[in-house]
């Protein structure tokens, strides 16, 4: 189903302080022959670069080795990401193709189309594929970027609600959504 724009009602953390925006998307990646559809994502405001951890789509051990191996030897382009568990240390860049395979921090740039978020078509082509860890998959700040954002609770449900549209899309629906749940004309 497609969708002009994202309408998400925040999950509560188990304890009930705080939670997290997450929706269903579906995608074509450039080094995997089948789709992906209905794949859970997060909404991550606090992350730079979009991440696919690519062993959260249950890829075999084997097979993120392998697809790992391909980009650094083909010298695909990446980022070092070492995300909120790594607690600040520093780290060694990788200069080796073996420092590059033991590197749990690379997330190489992949091609991606169909590319939906939420039944929303999103444009962009890029995405990062890290094929080392199994956290969850991140929608960050290089899409986010150029959306419509509001974040609130909704006069309507009482939720803490998420509203977000892509600014290409400029839809009617969209600016009704935020007249409706948070008053905004």
């Amino acid at each position: 189903m497609m969708n002009e724009y994202i309408e998400i009602e925040m999950l509560p953390t188990a304890c009930e302080i705080g939670g997290s925006f997450s929706t269903e998307a579906s995608f074509c990646l450039d080094n995997f022959k089948a789709p992906f559809y209905d794949i859970e994502v997060k909404i991550d405001t606090g992350c730079s670069i979009s991440t696919i951890p690519i062993k959260r789509l249950k890829v075999s051990d084997t097979l993120c080795k392998t697809l790992k191996k391909i980009d650094v030897m083909n010298g695909t382009p990446y980022f070092l990401s070492y995300g909120i568990e790594s607690g600040g240390l520093r780290h060694e860049i990788p200069v080796t193709d073996d420092e590059k395979m033991e590197c749990s921090a690379m997330k190489f740039e992949h091609g991606i189309s169909d590319f939906m978020i939420g039944g929303v078509k999103i444009s962009s082509d890029k995405i990062c594929l890290n094929y080392d860890r199994k956290g969850n998959i991140l929608i960050g700040m290089d899409i986010l970027k150029d959306w419509d954002i509001h974040i609130g609770v909704s006069k309507v449900t009482g939720t803490s609600l998420f509203l977000a549209c892509p600014m290409e899309n400029g839809c009617r629906a969209y600016i009704d959504a935020l007249e409706m749940h948070f008053g905004i004309s």
